[in-house]
């Protein structure tokens, strides 16, 4: 360790500055015109990337739904007040007491079968890590890095004692 270093941490400091080669850089503002055009492109990329997410969405939570809405569709479509008279989509078996048991367990298994879809999309979105491609504006704001943070509070983390 460089003498300067032994010095600091002889002094008590916590945590000596680093050298200049490894402290980043301040980020620089673009300039408007350059700020506007990666706007722009910032916002088409995050439409995109919002987009393929309400997709999977669609896709895996209607899936899901699929056999719901069948029963549903069913129950309503053969039930007799609703059925037109010549119609021959609905089997004999559907009898006014079977529609009335597919409308009462397709409701019945909407919630369960919403909760397997939205299972799904967490699970697919959480493989493809689609939470973490959306960007942040400040990109646009300035060249080379994120945005300027404010300064960490300096404090020294506490000594915990746990029981076993």
């Amino acid at each position: 360790m460089p003498s300067a270093e032994l010095s600091l941490a002889a002094m008590g400091e916590d945590s000596p500055t680093l050298p200049p080669p490894y402290t980043p850089p301040p980020p620089v503002p673009r300039e408007p015109l350059d700020c506007w055009a990666c706007a722009v492109l910032i916002t088409g990329h995050n439409l995109l990337v919002g987009a393929a997410n309400l997709g999977i969405f669609i896709v895996m939570c209607g899936g899901a739904l699929l056999p719901s809405a069948a029963m549903l569709l069913y129950g309503f479509l053969c039930h007799p007040k609703f059925r037109k008279t010549k119609e021959t989509l609905c089997p004999a078996l559907l009898t006014p007491a079977a529609c009335v048991t597919l409308l009462v367990f397709g409701m019945a298994l909407v919630l369960p079968f919403l909760i397997l879809g939205l299972a799904g999309y967490a699970r697919i979105v959480r493989g493809l890590h689609l939470g973490s491609c959306f960007l942040p504006y400040s990109r646009a704001m300035y060249q080379g890095g994120t945005a300027p943070r404010p300064p960490a509070k300096e404090s020294r983390p506490q000594q915990s004692k746990a029981w076993v």
